[in-house]
């Protein structure tokens, strides 16, 4: 039986997208988090069979 847990995307830290930094540190431009949708949140299915 298959179950899904959503835990926090780590890639952005749950806020749904990600900081694009120049060299001195300096935010350029944010971007919707790539890895979770803009949600913040990762779906994981795990099967216990």
């Amino acid at each position: 039986m298959a179950t899904q847990q959503n835990q926090k995307c780590d890639h952005c830290d749950g806020k749904g997208y990600t900081e694009i930094r120049d060299c001195g540190g300096e935010i350029q431009r944010e971007e919707t988090c790539v890895f979770c949708q803009g949600t913040g949140k990762i779906e994981e299915s795990s099967d216990n069979n």
